[in-house]
């Protein structure tokens, strides 16, 4: 049988360091397959995308999206974090329907490759019970994106009682929905809130997604007032090169060594992070202990869905931290650091990599799964095209990727989604959006505050979960 080839053109940016940038470059693919880059492939019988002067790249790698909460895009604008977590997320998640986790995991997941990401890492905390895991699932390969589906282990109501056994469901869909880990969805394990359940649990929870081939992940250090519990995670053996940490904002010194020590992967969310007060990014932390930064847009409830306005955030925000000391001294910064190529990577061959999918995806190598983004010459935005790097990293928009492929297969041409019906799924996007901000409503009507005791004895439960 004749393979079906497919001919990009453009300025090619392949974010592999044998490769570099290829100007009037081609890319060859071969039944999904990168066969050929190069200049002048001589290649006359293949269907030909032509940037048209314009840029082709690896689509992006988000390393962290809780993709279920499109339909709150926007609700959490002006919140803290503590305000997300009491009064939001604690709110949100129990009034979801199996239906409502379906439609907006598939809503967010083309949103992200409208946007260029062609993988993600899907925190799915939406498995309320097993109908909600198998209807975010059905999403994330009815959108055609390549994905981590992180289970979500922990409770949907932290401070509710668990709902369901999560972790015999969690063994359940695997065996019946990742059976093979060939497919563009694989399995991932979101593991309990640090300190919101016992070490001991966390640690259970590690060992089950490890039995099953599964990428673990955690959100970590976000907030000042509650221990990290990075040492305890550590000493519980729960850390190593297959877990993501999120977030890591108040990780001490003594964290980082042992983080480094594990050879964790850390994904940073600028957006989120920066706007509800979490302060510092882990970049600069990150890239002192070897590490590898990768970057996560995380909540669409609050900011952008694309990985390229959170990486250029969290460039602008590192090079800041570099520049601030010479700054107080009076001195001006000669050369800025890190690169816009340092930060390419973040978003492309080391998301990948954090997500153990490094041989398959990240750059545009020969051999890897044709993954990749088109951005047009025609835009206003992007031309001319001096520097193909930094005009990605600085530049582009959505609005300005024009084709999207994910192993070869156009899911975006010509600027819009293929075969999506988005009139019909933005019409059910919104009744699905005010029938649960209608349920929160009546949820927090009869919610009963918690007691000032309670609230008093939080610290030292926080501890004796960490301890345990």
């Amino acid at each position: 049988m004749t393979a079906h080839r497919i001919l990009v053109r453009g300025h090619v940016v392949t974010a592999d360091p044998g490769l570099g940038v290829i100007r009037d470059g081609e890319v060859l693919i071969e039944d999904g397959v990168i066969a050929a880059v190069g200049r002048d492939l001589g290649v006359d019988d293949a269907e030909v995308i032509d940037s048209e002067g314009g840029i082709v790249a690896p689509g992006t790698v988000d390393t962290h999206r809780h993709t279920w909460q499109t339909q709150m895009r926007g609700c959490c604008g002006d919140m803290s974090l503590q305000q997300y977590i009491q009064g939001f997320w604690a709110d949100a998640t129990p009034c979801y329907s199996a239906q409502d986790a379906r439609l907006g995991t598939l809503v967010g997941a083309l949103e992200a490759l409208d946007g260029g990401v062609t993988t993600l890492l899907d925190y799915a905390h939406i498995t309320n019970t097993p109908e909600h895991a198998d209807a975010a699932v059905d999403a994330l390969h009815e959108a055609g994106i390549r994905a981590v589906f992180a289970y979500g282990l922990g409770q949907a109501n932290v401070f509710g009682p668990p709902d369901h056994d999560r972790l015999a469901d969690f063994a359940r869909i695997a065996a019946e929905r990742f059976s093979s880990s060939d497919g563009l969805v694989t399995l991932g394990a979101a593991l309990s809130e640090i300190g919101m359940a016992p070490i001991s649990l966390n640690r259970a929870q590690k060992r089950l997604a490890d039995e099953h081939g599964a990428i673990s992940t955690a959100h970590i250090g976000a907030l000042w007032s509650n221990p990290s519990g990075l040492a305890e995670l550590h000493a519980a053996g729960v850390l190593d090169p297959r877990v993501v940490l999120v977030h890591a904002n108040t990780l001490r010194e003594a964290d980082w060594k042992l983080a480094a020590e594990a050879g964790v992967k850390v994904s940073t969310t600028p957006e989120s992070e920066l706007n509800m007060g979490a302060g510092k990014l882990a970049v600069n932390d990150v890239l002192r202990h070897g590490l590898k930064p990768t970057i996560g847009a995380d909540i669409v409830s609050l900011n952008s869905g694309d990985i390229l306005t959170p990486t250029r955030q969290a460039l602008a925000y590192t090079r800041w931290v570099e520049a601030e000391p010479l700054n107080r001294e009076g001195a001006d910064v000669y050369q800025v650091s890190p690169t816009a190529a340092d930060a390419l990577e973040w978003a492309t061959v080391n998301g990948a990599d954090a997500l153990g999918l490094g041989d398959r995806v990240g750059s545009l190598t020969p051999g890897k799964q044709a993954d990749l983004i088109v951005v047009g010459g025609h835009h206003l935005g992007i031309r001319p095209v001096n520097d193909p790097v930094s005009q990605l990293v600085f530049h582009v928009s959505p609005g300005l990727i024009d084709t999207v492929l994910v192993a070869g297969r156009a899911v975006k041409r010509d600027g819009r989604l293929v075969g999506v019906d988005l009139d019909r799924l933005l019409r059910q996007l919104d009744d699905s959006s005010r029938e649960i901000q209608e349920r929160m409503a009546h949820l927090a009507a009869s919610k009963v505050p918690p007691s000032p005791e309670v609230i008093a004895a939080f610290p030292q439960w926080i501890a004796n979960n960490l301890a345990s």
